[in-house]
């Protein structure tokens, strides 16, 4: 059993925990939102992976508890272009995502029927195989639900899953 820390707005956090479990059916993933009402009750559980969609800026009072957190995280996810955090960007778990060219897991190119992701730094999946550097084209289906940063992440959790990454979303 893994769990998943998701910093997003409800409807990021809700179409992630959906496609993923549309993927990883046989094994048991559990999805955490984080938020102010239940960053007090995270500090006890070991995350597999945590996503940091939105600012921390709202967490100023729990940064300690995040931080220690976050260090223990095999996996941490983070949007450089909604964050700032060079203190958790240099963290070695870091992996860095966004449209930014200096993001880790960026975007070549984005249209209405397909994106082009390009993952620019290896590192070990979960079961320690490394993940080549590699350029992916994912199409789009037209009652597509996923946002850009939204399929960024989904691409980022298959690949730490060794899971067959989705040809389209």
């Amino acid at each position: 059993m893994s769990f998943i820390g998701i910093v997003a707005s409800k409807k990021c956090f809700e179409n992630i925990k959906r496609k993923i479990s549309e993927q990883v059916k046989e094994e048991t993933v559990n999805f955490i939102q984080i938020n102010l009402r239940s960053v007090e009750n995270i500090k006890n559980i070991k995350f597999e992976i945590i996503v940091i969609e939105d600012g921390l800026g709202k967490f100023k009072e729990n940064k300690e508890i995040l931080t220690k957190v976050f260090k223990h995280t095999p996996y941490l996810m983070i949007n450089t272009d909604r964050n700032q955090e060079e203190e958790i960007e240099k963290m070695p778990n870091c992996i860095t995502y966004g449209l930014n060219r200096k993001a880790m897991v960026t975007v070549s190119s984005i249209s209405d029927i397909d994106i082009l992701i390009y993952w620019q730094k290896s590192l070990k999946n979960r079961e320690g195989n490394k993940i080549e550097i590699e350029e992916r084209r994912i199409k789009r289906k037209e009652k597509n639900k996923l946002k850009n940063y939204e399929i960024l992440i989904v691409y980022v959790i298959f690949k730490i899953y060794n899971k067959s990454i989705i040809e389209e979303v």
